[in-house]
């Protein structure tokens, strides 16, 4: 089996290493997972009347930069790419 393997970006291909791709596929995970998180507390505090975008903003920037807030989002993004590299290995390429 080959270490090396496709990363599609936009409509082209790039060659390589299967631990970039696995981590590129975290990276990529971890941002929208923060960006989501943006947008919830963001909504929140204008749904709420809580100060508006900027203090939303500013309740996320102090929620993103506890350091076990970004461990759990990439020991989840971790977690779920090893999972889903290994069901595509035990699937046998079967779909």
């Amino acid at each position: 089996m080959s270490d090396r393997t496709q990363l599609a970006i936009g409509r082209n291909t790039i060659s390589v290493p299967r631990m970039t791709k696995r981590i590129i596929e975290m990276a990529i995970a971890t941002g929208l997972t923060g960006l989501v998180a943006l947008v919830i507390l963001v909504l929140n505090n204008v749904l709420t009347g809580r100060g508006g975008w900027l203090n939303g903003f500013d309740v996320w920037l102090v929620y993103i930069r506890r350091p076990d807030i970004l461990g759990t989002m990439l020991l989840t993004a971790l977690v779920t790419v090893l999972f889903l590299t290994w069901q595509r290995d035990n699937n046998g390429g079967k779909r």
